[in-house]
């Protein structure tokens, strides 16, 4: 189903009303990238300031992604973390960032980052080599 203009404009908008009620002075907007006309695709960008992570929302073909980055680089996703619906609507945006809101708070991840073409886990500030694919499960 292909969307129109005005449906982006007003979920975009929708996401960083959203994101400053839940947040509030957690979260400073760094910058939106809008490409709609190719599948649907945007991406919307904050800085968690009590942890100084940064804070992806991200739209393709109408299925959204929440990353979260550290300091270094490191990443993880909201979806590894909690489950939850994916699909862009106004009611899915709400919980995943109540459920980011949660995850945040109890700042309790394992974050992944690529280092001279080797995979590492960081928990705790603390790297290990991911030496099986299967503990990113």
């Amino acid at each position: 189903m292909q969307l129109d203009n005005k449906f982006y404009d007003d979920i975009i908008e929708y996401i960083q009303e959203q994101f400053h009620e839940i947040f509030k002075e957690k979260v400073i907007f760094v910058m939106k990238q809008v490409n709609v006309e190719h599948m649907g695709c945007f991406e919307i960008k904050y800085k968690y300031i009590p942890l100084h992570y940064d804070l992806a929302f991200e739209n393709d073909r109408n299925k959204f992604v929440i990353d979260i980055f550290d300091e270094e680089g490191a990443k993880t996703t909201l979806y590894r973390i909690e489950k939850f619906n994916n699909v862009l609507s106004v009611e899915n945006i709400r919980d995943a960032l109540f459920k980011l809101q949660e995850v945040l708070g109890k700042n309790n991840m394992c974050f992944y980052i690529n280092r001279n073409k080797i995979l590492y886990k960081k928990i705790a500030g603390e790297y290990q080599r991911v030496k099986n694919l299967n503990e990113l499960r």
